[in-house]
C-alpha cells in the first residue's frame, strides 16, 4: 500500500496529511441538517462513527473550526495540540479544540476510536463555560456510561429526521457535561501544570532540572512525587520522551533530514541521535523515514 497525500481547506481552517491504502477506514454518519439550523442549536452534532487507522496515517489540523470527541477503542494514538503530546490508550479520550492547531497518528500498527464531531454557536462559550476549552486528555471513570451515550448518538444518526436530530444534538450536549463531570477528578497540581507547559515550550532546548525546578518554584523532591503520582516518571525522563516524540514527529513529515532534526533537537551528533532513537523505538531514524 502507498502513502497518499490529502488536503481540505474550510474558511480559515486547514486539514492534511496522509492516507495509506484504504486507511483511515471512516464509518460516519450525519445529518442533512447538520450546520444548517443556526442558532436554534447552540451545540450541533456534524457526524459521529467509527473509524480504524494505520500507523502510516498521519492528520494534521490548523485553526480547527470544530470541537470532536476521539474515543480510543483499541491500540495507542499519539496526540499533539498546541505544543503539548500525548498518548492516548483504550478507553481514554483526547478532545480537538476550536482554533488549534493538532496532529494525530496511531502509535500502534493499527488503533481504533470512535468520533463525535460538533459546532454550534454557543459551543465555544459552553466549552469555557464547562471546562472543555482546555482539556487535551479525559481518562473516563465510568466509561459504561460515556458508552451508551457514543451508542446513542451513533444510533440516532441512522434515521434521517429532524426529531432524531433534535434528540441527537441533545445527547451531545449531555455528553459533553459527562464529559466535564469525569474530567474533575484529572486536575493536576498547579506546579506540575507549569512544569509541563515549560517542557513543551522547551523541547528544543538543553533542559535541566534546576530550570525546572526555578521555574515551577516547588522543591526537587516535590517535583518528583508530582511527577512519580500524574505521569509515573520523573520530569527528566519525561522530558526526553517528549523529546524524542517530538523529533519522531518532524521525520514522519518527510520534510528534514536527520541531520537536520538532530541540529533542531540540540541532540549532540546525528549518532547519538540515531543511537537514542533505536533505543525507544526499536529502528533506526531512516528506517522510520
Amino acid at each position: 500500500m502507498k502513502r497518499r497525500y490529502v488536503s481540505l481547506s474550510t474558511g480559515m481552517s486547514r486539514l492534511f496529511g496522509y492516507n495509506y491504502g484504504e486507511y483511515p477506514r471512516h464509518s460516519f454518519l450525519s445529518f442533512s441538517y447538520a450546520g444548517k439550523e443556526g442558532s436554534a442549536y447552540p451545540v450541533q452534532l456534524l457526524s459521529s462513527g467509527y473509524d480504524e487507522w494505520h500507523r502510516e496515517c498521519f492528520r494534521q489540523r490548523i485553526n480547527s473550526d470544530v470541537f470532536s470527541v476521539e474515543y480510543v477503542q483499541k491500540g495507542t494514538f499519539l496526540f499533539r495540540q498546541n505544543n503539548t503530546t500525548l498518548r492516548a490508550n483504550p478507553g481514554e479520550i483526547f478532545l480537538v479544540r476550536l482554533g488549534a492547531d493538532s496532529s494525530m497518528q496511531c502509535e500502534t500498527e493499527t488503533a481504533q476510536k470512535r468520533t463525535v464531531i460538533l459546532c454550534g454557536t454557543l459551543l465555544r462559550r459552553i466549552l469555557e463555560q464547562i471546562g472543555l476549552d482546555r482539556i487535551n486528555l479525559i481518562i473516563p471513570g465510568d466509561r459504561e456510561r460515556l458508552d451508551a451515550m457514543f451508542d446513542r448518538i451513533y444510533e440516532l444518526s441512522r434515521k434521517e429526521t429532524l426529531a432524531n436530530y433534535r434528540d441527537a444534538c441533545s445527547e451531545c450536549y449531555a455528553l459533553l457535561l459527562e464529559l466535564s463531570a469525569q474530567s474533575t477528578a484529572m486536575h493536576r497540581p498547579p506546579e506540575l501544570q507549569r512544569a509541563l507547559e515549560y517542557i513543551h515550550e522547551n523541547l528544543s532546548e538543553h533542559l535541566t532540572l534546576e530550570k525546572l525546578v526555578h521555574h515551577t518554584g516547588i522543591s526537587t523532591a516535590t517535583l518528583h512525587r508530582q511527577f512519580q503520582k500524574y505521569l509515573q516518571t520523573s520530569p527528566i525522563g519525561y522530558y526526553l520522551d517528549q523529546k524524542m516524540e517530538k523529533a519522531a514527529g518532524l521525520l514522519r513529515s518527510h520534510i528534514y533530514s536527520v541531520k537536520e532534526i538532530a541540529a533542531e533537537m540540540k541532540y549532540s551528533s546525528p549518532q547519538y541521535f540515531a543511537t537514542e532513537f533505536k533505543k525507544k523505538y526499536g529502528i533506526t531514524p531512516r528506517q522510520l523515514k
